[in-house]
Formats: C-alpha cells, sequence, structure tokens
C-alpha cells in the first residue's frame, strides 16, 4: 500500500503524484473561470453590439413639423417667368420669387388680428391682389402684395370670407360675409354695395372668361345663381340637391361649368344650368374644395381627403394622383380638409407645375402629378423666443430658440452663432430610439439667469412637460421633467426668473392654461402654486416680475380675464381691471418698468391698443396718438432698462410698424414702417419677447427683434432708426451623433436594462463561487464545475425575471 502522504517535523508532505494532481485541479479551475470569464465577455459584447446596432439604424432625421396648414395658394400670371407663389400657412401671408424655395413674410399694411381668410390675385395684373378677414374687411395691394392697404367702405360686415377678381376687369372684384350677403366693387376697392341678401352665405365664385358680364355663384345649400349684369343683379338656376356645400366653381374656354360639391362630387352643366350632369368616374373622394380648367380637356380638383385628381378627357374620367402626398391625423380631430386649394402654372404644358395646399403643408409637383414634394413652408427655423445676457456690455452674448430642434448662442453681439444642442438629443426627451411622428423639441421660450455672469445659466422651455437647463453657457443641457399636476396642462411655459436669482433661486413658469410653477432651487425642481384661467391656444400667459421682488414679493399676469397683481410670491391673485373695459380684450404683452418701486408703472399690450398704469395697476390709461391706430394690434412691447431717466419704450402694431416714446407715452415717432415683421409668428406657440432693448442701452442704443419666415435676427444700434438682418446658418436636425453621444445615448436609453443586467450579473457571479463550496456534485450526477455554470446561468436568467425594473 503506497502512502498517501507521510510527515516531517511538524510539515506534512505531499508526494509527487497527489501534487500533480492538485496542480492539475487548480488548472482545470482556472481554465475553467478563464471560459467563463471569455463567455461573460463575449455575452455583454454581444448585448452592446445589439444595442448599437438597434441605436444607430433606428433613425432621427425629421422633416419639418406637420400640419403648417396651408390654406390659401396664388401664383402670378407670370410664374414661368417670375417664380412668384403666395400662400397663407396659419393666417400668415408669405411670398416666394422662386417657386416655393424661400419665403418673405408679408405684414405691411395688413391689421386684421384674426387672420386670413382668403386672397386673389388679378389675372390680368400681376401687381393687384386682394385678401378678406376674420374680423377686420377687406385689404388691397397694388405692389404685387408687398404692402396692402384697408379696402373696406361700404362694406356693412368686417367679416369676409371669400373674395374674387374678375378674369377681364381687376377692378371687377366680388366678396362674400362670412354669415351671408355678397358684396360687389367695381371701382377696384374704393366703395362695395351689397348685391345679395346677407342671409344667403356664398360659398364659391366664378367668372366667365369669355362672356365679360357673367358671373356663376354658389351658395352654403348647394343653389346655383347667375348674373349677366357684372353682378348687379342675380337668378336662381337651379339646385343641387342633397350635395352640401358648392366649394368651387370654374369655366372652361368653351362655356362649360364645373361645380364642385361637399357631397355629391363634381358635376358639369354646358348650357347654363339648365341641365346638370355628376361626372364622377375614378373619383374616390366625393368632397371637392377646388377645380382648375387648364383646357378643355384637361381638369385638375382637389379633395378634402384624397388630393389631387386629373381628368383628360372633360371629367368623364378621373386619375388620382398621390405620390408623395401625406395628411395628418389631427385634420381629422379638427374636423379640417386635409386638401384645398390647388393651383395651376398657366404655363402647365411647358412646366408641368402644380401646387397643392395641404394640413400637412405646401405640395409641389413639376411632372404633371406623377409625384410630388413638400415644400418647407413654415419653417423648423422659424425663432419662437430670444433672450440678451444681463451682462451683454462685457460678454456680447445673445440666444434663441427656433420653432423645433435648436437652441443658438452667440458671444459677439450676433456676428456668429452656434447651435448649443448637446444633451437635447431626442432619444433623451423620447427615452427610445424610435423615430417618433413629431420631433418632441419644440421649444417656447428662453431666458438668462439674472446672474448669469457667476453662475453661466441659461434657461429654456419646450411646448410639453420639460424645463430645460444649462450651467455651462450651452456646452451640457438637463432636462427637468415638471410634475403631473391634475387637469393642469403643462403647455406653452414661459421663464421668468427672480432679479434676485443669486441669493433666492426662484424661477417662475407660466402657462398657456394659466398653471404658476415655482422653483426655489434654481430650475431643479418645480412646485405648482396657483392658477389663473387662461385657456388659450397658442399664448402662454404674459408674467413679470418686479424689479424689487426681494421686498415686495409682487408679480403681474395677464390672462384671458385681465391684469392680476400677487404680492405674497405668486400664491394668491387679485384681478385688476374686473368690470372695466380691460376686461373685455385679448392680451399679448405686459411689461413692468425697471423702477417700478419708485414710478409704479406698467404697460399692456392687448389686441385694441395699449394702456399704461402709474399707480401699480390700480388704474389704466389708453395711450392715445396721431401716429398709430389707437385701437392697432399690439406685437411687440419693450421697455428701457433706463427708463428712468430716458422715458422709453418702445411698441410694434401689426400691419403698421415700430413706433417709439421717449416721454413716458406722450407722444410717439414712428422707427419702422411695417417693412420688416417685429413680432411673432401667428399662430405659431410662442413665448418670445419680438423687441428687446439691450441691458446696456444708454450707452449702445442697441435693439433686437425677430419675426421673419426664416431664421433671422433685426438688430438696431440707433435707438431703432434704422435696422440690419443678421442671417443664421441653420444647423440641420438630420446629422449622425457622435460615437460619445451614442455611448452617452444607449446608456441613458437602456439604463434600466443595463442596471438589470448588471446586477444579474453580479448575482450570478457571486452565485457560481458559492456553489463551489456546497459539495453539491456529491450528491448529483454533475461535476462541480457543470453544477456552478448551470446553477449561475439559472440564477442569472431568473435574476433578470424578478429584478424590479
Amino acid at each position: 500500500m503506497i502512502e498517501k502522504y507521510f510527515n516531517v517535523g511538524k510539515c506534512t508532505i505531499l508526494p509527487p503524484l497527489s501534487l500533480t494532481r492538485l496542480n492539475l485541479r487548480s488548472q482545470e479551475r482556472i481554465f475553467s473561470m478563464t471560459k467563463l470569464f471569455l463567455s461573460l465577455r463575449r455575452f455583454i459584447l454581444i448585448l452592446v453590439i445589439t444595442v448599437i446596432f438597434f441605436g444607430c439604424f433606428s433613425g432621427n432625421a425629421f422633416a419639418h413639423r406637420p400640419h403648417d396648414d396651408v390654406a390659401h395658394i396664388e401664383l402670378s400670371p407670370n410664374y414661368q417667368q417670375d417664380k412668384t407663389v403666395f400662400i397663407v400657412v396659419r393666417s400668415n401671408l408669405f411670398k416666394s420669387v422662386n417657386g416655393g424655395e424661400n419665403w418673405q413674410r408679408i405684414t405691411r399694411g395688413i391689421s386684421s388680428p384674426t387672420g386670413i381668410t382668403s386672397f386673389d390675385m388679378s389675372a390680368q395684373d400681376k401687381n393687384i391682389l386682394f385678401l378678406s378677414t376674420y374680423d377686420h374687411g377687406i385689404f388691397k395691394s397694388e405692389d404685387g402684395g408687398n404692402v396692402w392697404q384697408s379696402a373696406s367702405t361700404g362694406l356693412e360686415t368686417r367679416g369676409v370670407g371669400l373674395v374674387a377678381i374678375s378674369n377681364n376687369d381687376p377692378s371687377l372684384v366680388l366678396a362674400s360675409g362670412l354669415e351671408g350677403g355678397l358684396y360687389k366693387t367695381d371701382n377696384g376697392g374704393q366703395v362695395w354695395k351689397l348685391v345679395l341678401d346677407q342671409k344667403i352665405k356664398i360659398t364659391a365664385i366664378a367668372f366667365s372668361p369669355t362672356q365679360v358680364n357673367e358671373i356663376m355663384i354658389g351658395d352654403a345649400q348647394g343653389n346655383l345663381y347667375r348674373s349677366n349684369n357684372r353682378g348687379d343683379s342675380w337668378d336662381k338656376i337651379g339646385t343641387l340637391g342633397n350635395s352640401g356645400v358648392i366649394a368651387a366653381l370654374a369655366f372652361s374656354q368653351e362655356g362649360s361649368l364645373y361645380i364642385g360639391t361637399e357631397k355629391q362630387g363634381i358635376y358639369k352643366t354646358s348650357d347654363r344650368g339648365k341641365t346638370f350632369t355628376a361626372i364622377n368616374k375614378g373619383l374616390a373622394d366625393k368632397n371637392i374644395k377646388d377645380i382648375v380648367v387648364v383646357n378643355p380637356d384637361l381638369i385638375i380638383l382637389s379633395t378634402w381627403d384624397k388630393g389631387l385628381f386629373i381628368s383628360k378627357d372633360s371629367g368623364k374620367n378621373w386619375q388620382y394622383s398621390s405620390q408623395g402626398l401625406t395628411t395628418d391625423h389631427q385634420a381629422d380631430q379638427l374636423n379640417e380638409p386635409n386638401f384645398s386649394d390647388v393651383e395651376v402654372s398657366p404655363a402647365f404644358t411647358q412646366d408641368k407645375t402644380i401646387f397643392l395646399a395641404g394640413f400637412n403643408g405646401l405640395f409641389k409637383t413639376t411632372n404633371g402629378g406623377k409625384n410630388w414634394q413638400e415644400l418647407e413652408s413654415l419653417s423648423t427655423g422659424t425663432i419662437t423666443s430670444l433672450d440678451i445676457s444681463p451682462n451683454y456690455q462685457k460678454d456680447s452674448t445673445l440666444a434663441f430658440v427656433t420653432y423645433v430642434g435648436n437652441i443658438y448662442l452667440s458671444r459677439d453681439a450676433g456676428k456668429t452663432w452656434e447651435a448649443i444642442n448637446t444633451g437635447l438629443e431626442v432619444p433623451r426627451l423620447t427615452g427610445n430610439f424610435e423615430k417618433p411622428d413629431q420631433d418632441p423639441r419644440r421649444f417656447f421660450d428662453i431666458a438668462f439667469s439674472p446672474n448669469y455672469q457667476q453662475d453661466n445659466n441659461i434657461f429654456a422651455t419646450l411646448l410639453w412637460d420639460n424645463f430645460l437647463k444649462t450651467s455651462d453657457q450651452g456646452q451640457h443641457w438637463q432636462i427637468v421633467t415638471l410634475p403631473n399636476v391634475p387637469g393642469q396642462g403643462l403647455r406653452g411655459m414661459r421663464i421668468v426668473p427672480s432679479p434676485n436669482f443669486e441669493d433666492d433661486k426662484i424661477i417662475y413658469l407660466g402657462t398657456q392654461y394659466g398653471l404658476i410653477m415655482r422653483s426655489t432651487d434654481g430650475g431643479n425642481t418645480f412646485f405648482a402654486i396657483s392658477t389663473l384661467d387662461n385657456k388659450q391656444r397658442n399664448e402662454a400667459i404674459s408674467l413679470v416680475i418686479s424689479p424689487d421682488f426681494a421686498t415686495d414679493e409682487t408679480l403681474y399676469a395677464t390672462t384671458k380675464d385681465g391684469v392680476h397683481k400677487s404680492i405674497d410670491r405668486g400664491s394668491t391673485w387679485q384681478a385688476l381691471t374686473a368690470n372695466t373695459p380691460l376686461d373685455q380684450l385679448s392680451y399679448t404683452q405686459l411689461v413692468i418698468s425697471p423702477n417700478f418701486k419708485q414710478d409704479r408703472t406698467l404697460i399692456v399690450g392687448t389686441n385694441l391698443g395699449f394702456y399704461l398704469t402709474n399707480d401699480g395697476g390700480d388704474t389704466w390709461t389708453k395711450i392715445r396718438n396721431a401716429s398709430f391706430n389707437e385701437n392697432g394690434y399690439v406685437e411687440g412691447l419693450d421697455i428701457s432698462p433706463n427708463y428712468q431717466n430716458d422715458q422709453t419704450f418702445v411698441v410694434s402694431l401689426r400691419g403698421e410698424g415700430l413706433f417709439k416714446t421717449i416721454d413716458g407715452g406722450t407722444t410717439f415717432s414712428q422707427l419702422e414702417n411695417g417693412s420688416i415683421p417685429l413680432a411673432r409668428m401667428n399662430e405659431l406657440p410662442s413665448a418670445g419677447r419680438p423687441i428687446q432693448f439691450s441691458p446696456n442701452y444708454a450707452i449702445d442704443n442697441t435693439l433686437y427683434g425677430f419675426g421673419s419666415s426664416t431664421t433671422e435676427i433685426y438688430k438696431s444700434t440707433d435707438g431703432g432708426k434704422t435696422w440690419e438682418t443678421l442671417k443664421i446658418t441653420r444647423v440641420s436636425l438630420e446629422r449622425e451623433y457622435a460615437p460619445l453621444t451614442w455611448i452617452d445615448l444607449i446608456i441613458h436609453v437602456y439604463r434600466r436594462n443595463i442596471l438589470r443586467i448588471g446586477v444579474a450579473i453580479i448575482v450570478a457571479l457571486w452565485s457560481y463561487f458559492t456553489l463551489g463550496f456546497l459539495g453539491l456534485e456529491k450528491r448529483l450526477p454533475l461535476s462541480r464545475l457543470q453544477i456552478k455554470l448551470i446553477g449561475s446561468i439559472l440564477v442569472f436568467i431568473v435574476t433578470l425575471l424578478i429584478f424590479p425594473f
């Protein structure tokens, strides 16, 4: 018998064979552990590669935001040469001179506060245009649409729904009231007269191209009327039963009339209305919106849902043209048409160009409708808010946000700009790498910290739910999710930091719905403190804070019910304008004197002029001056930071331009005649102040403003007398992320799963080593290594299943 071991003194000496077996077991254990770690490393590597692959190929490119809601289109009669296009998008009038590639916003002379209902361009003179409005009657342009004048004399209503110019005579124009009635002018809009009963709501107008005195109109009940004397008198010639609204009428050169209806598709009459024939073969949508007769054979029409149909045989058969057209479900929710106006190039036989207005935007084809491209109309680069550094004298810093996607910063007074979006990548807001229907980065407001020189803080808000903060001048942004408040929508948040921010760290947010939120830790957390009634679509409450807030704890706010005041840091509010003429107005902006403690001055802009108080809001005086319309719509307002000494403030009135006072509102001079739009874009969500004084205005005489249809800022260095345009190169939203950003995004998006897997790996490793000491190999038909491997894998799987993430 061979001894397994023998003693030498106090030591136990293993024989060579036993030593060899021990070494082999150790090597096997080390080898097994090495294999395990290699397997785990492969597993983790595969997981990371899978996540990266998933993230990289999910895409993050966005077109411009949907439902630009283009309602009307007009093409120049010389379109082939001048490429001039007009559109109305969200009640904004835009003009393009390059076929829709770029747009200029037209505001000069258009004073309507509620928007454009229709417009028309003369087929004979491209300089003559008319437009109608919801509440300010009719306007006319005689210079190709750049400048407009009111042309409403004789109208018995200010709500006009439709205007149409004769093909043969630009001085002959018809207009229909929104509630009913038909008006005529035969002197180019100098005087209008009522020519049809106000109880009849006219919805379509067509002038005969060959019979100069003949006009056809249709109404909301499906009735057709004819005039043979240029619209002075009318005869009812027929009714299309169950057709609903007659939405469109169009003559052909040989005298046939095409009639587009709301419910029964399209009809044709070739005998001046004695008989009507339905011509709907191939027409998949019978809710007609517009008709264009190109020639006796070629007819083009648009429909509510489907888009465009073309007939090449005078309407006998229709072919659907939809390649590239898009719709939006919100059109159905709002009961708005997905498509409306269609305009065909006068030189269609050569250029094959058609424009189509859609809820999703503006569509254009240059191959006769075979396929369409969506043009950017309401630009993602439209500026929605601008702010100036409180330390502007030394740092020359400005910041602004755009409609969708970008924040820009300039450190040289607007000469150069950089996009500062790090930390605001889409996956950080959506929590995944899937491309959303709409880019969530719809910016609403931006503001510098009053202590920016020391803390480098800039704040911004998105249209929904999130407050944004950077503490390093925009190098990286922190996303602060605001608390959910039952019954209160967190939409459209205006930012108002405390003037004593260095000490109190207070920031207020005021939402479109009137909710007031406050932060006392510099914007890291917010709490709802009060509510004012302000259920408005795209307007946040105007909220201002007393310059002496540290001692008087005073704030002011405007809502749909008037001006309100709080003297307890926003917890409770007192209505200041109840039961006064001011509580019937719509409010646009409120500003407070920088010397409020002494002069108690506030100025408020409304849809019908602006008002001033010198007693903290107890009494208000309407500002009247011969320089402007005292009932004009106030689009922008700001007060000089040196108001105590210079008594200066400026106001921008819709359609009239910019006005300035240097005596506290007693007299005014016009600074800008409306050729540049110093105003927020109509119906575009924004809390921005479109005119702002430099904090160092007493020395530099500088003002900034915005309001263009493109990404550009207006700057004046002579107190507003002259302005220069600062054009900013837009940063594409379709760029790829840098590798380190990808890793950061992957960790952010999959942080819970990564933590879950990490915990499971730790528990599995602990199990692997623990199972080696339990001696289970003596009771199971498995080796120790097999038990450890199988057991740790099972523990890993079970942990993944039960780990609470």
